[in-house]
């Protein structure tokens, strides 16, 4: 519950994701459209970090690590991955004292940069957590923070992104059971639009995000 608190300072909520980008170009301008981005984005979620996520936890090779990495098409999402990572890391050594930062040392061995997603899944695991839980704690972090950044970018206020989160995450019990038998090898990207969206944000004139 801890690791999963919005106050958790690994920079989650310093990026849209794409999001700030979708409603700057009008691809998002209403609360429907926004409910249908956010189904969008879990299934995003589901073909691409969730396989990743199980491989990660169940045998992290170096082959896959480095896969991940390149396929991180957008430079805004992959630079966004490796803050986060960093700032995962830095907190969780000061959560986990005695686990100290092997993960993080280990990729830096192997030339692989420290995105968020694999440092998550095996300092957990370090941790004792269960890759159900792992996955439960992504996709609730995930969806949060894009909830949080439709508030500030006022499209919806917090009771309603509240309701929106409780209804979303009860809708995708049966796409998460079989995204949980899912490896890195059928890992896909599966929402082009929303990689355009992603790509877009730098190039927008004023940003409320970094990415």
């Amino acid at each position: 519950m801890h690791l999963a608190d919005s106050a958790l300072p690994i920079g989650g909520f310093a990026f849209s994701n794409g999001l700030e980008a979708a409603v700057k170009s009008g691809m998002v301008a209403t609360r429907p459209e926004l409910i249908r981005y956010l189904k969008t984005a879990l299934k995003q979620w589901m073909a691409f970090e969730v396989p990743f996520l199980n491989s990660f936890y169940e045998d992290a090779s170096a082959e896959q690590l480095h896969r991940f990495d390149r396929m991180m098409l957008s430079p805004c999402i992959r630079k966004g991955s490796i803050a986060q990572g960093r700032g995962w890391s830095r907190l969780f050594k000061e959560l986990f004292p005695t686990l100290g930062n092997s993960t993080k040392a280990r990729l830096a061995s192997e030339g692989i940069p420290p995105h968020w997603l694999p440092l998550m899944v095996l300092s957990l695991k370090s941790a004792g957590a269960t890759a159900g839980q792992v996955r439960e704690l992504f996709i609730f972090t995930q969806l949060r923070d894009q909830l949080s950044a439709a508030v500030r970018l006022g499209l919806i206020g917090p009771a309603i992104a509240q309701r929106i989160q409780s209804d979303l995450e009860r809708s995708i019990a049966g796409d998460l059971k079989i995204a949980e038998s899912k490896t890195a090898a059928e890992a896909s990207r599966i929402a082009p639009l929303m990689d355009v969206a992603q790509m877009l944000q730098p190039s927008l004139y004023s940003k409320l995000f970094q990415n």
